[in-house]
């Protein structure tokens, strides 16, 4: 084929990706630990779920589910040994005042009790190869001992599908407790960024607060480092975990927490994108 030919056959398929590409379809990574994973018991009212929410398989399952595929958002979300996620109930909400025609779609990594330096490409082999927590090596197994690239690779298959709006992360309880977990978090979304070639004004990082001081929340003392990133970063935002209960251990949240929490994170990310529906969502909320 001549190189003019195959230039206008590049050019053509590039169109033809662009225009499968649904701008309604709302794509929305996840990380962090296991509140973001997923702790809290899967109750009958989490199992009723929108056909409009899906979520990216980043893992093979027992239940199904295979690695790179979109499956209906039925909990457990991260992994098929997962529990309900704040993710979930953040979808939702979103889908109970966006436009109809809008799908919201889920693509989350998650690493149970993992310090922020597992998510970073450039530093996460050594600590990965050390590690020697049984149950710790299982869950890395399932996303190939390397959560960043799994993380970027499944989001590169979702965004052929839809557009990045919006990276949420629940991690902190491990590590943040100083400078240097702020700017893990920030190298992570600059390197996310550089994989997946998004305009970061457009796609806002959202950061939750973990278990409340007030709640005795074992891990409280995370929340003035998490609290302060706003201080450093651009399109950088807290989410708020007040009135969000925990579960018996004080850690994780209970699985009403988890719902309140999930529903943050949407009237979080809809102050920041579109008042409008902020405001809807604040009165659906009761807010």
């Amino acid at each position: 084929m001549k190189k003019g030919a195959l230039f206008i056959l590049l050019m053509m398929m590039g169109t033809v990706q662009l225009q499968a590409q649904d701008k309604d379809f709302w794509i929305f990574l996840c990380f962090g630990q296991s509140n973001m994973a997923g702790m809290a018991p899967i109750e009958a009212q989490d199992s009723v779920v929108s056909d409009r929410f899906l979520s990216m398989a980043t893992t093979d399952g027992a239940d199904g589910r295979v690695l790179g595929t979109w499956r209906k958002a039925i909990p457990p979300l991260c992994r098929a040994d997962g529990h309900l996620s704040l993710a979930d109930w953040f979808g939702r909400t979103l889908l109970e005042v966006v436009p109809q025609n809008v799908r919201i779609g889920i693509v989350s990594v998650a690493v149970e009790g993992c310090p922020i330096t597992f998510f970073d490409k450039d530093k996460y082999a050594p600590l990965v190869a050390k590690e020697e927590r049984d149950w710790m090596n299982g869950i890395l197994n399932q996303y190939g001992r390397n959560p960043f690239e799994r993380l970027a690779s499944m989001a590169k298959i979702a965004a052929k599908d839809g557009v990045i709006k919006g990276i949420l992360l629940h991690q902190g309880e491990t590590d943040a407790y100083d400078d240097e977990w702020r700017k893990e978090v920030r190298k992570i979304y600059c390197d996310l960024q550089h994989e997946l070639q998004f305009d970061s004004a457009e796609v806002p990082l959202l950061v939750g607060e973990v278990v409340r001081k007030e709640y005795n929340g074992v891990c409280a003392h995370a929340n003035p480092t998490i609290n302060d990133i706003v201080n450093h970063y651009p399109n950088t935002y807290v989410v708020s975990s007040e009135g969000c209960e925990p579960g018996d251990d004080n850690v994780h949240f209970s699985s009403e927490g988890t719902r309140r929490l999930g529903r943050h994170y949407a009237q979080r990310y809809l102050e920041v994108t579109n008042p409008a529906l902020a405001e809807t969502c604040r009165k659906l909320l009761g807010k």
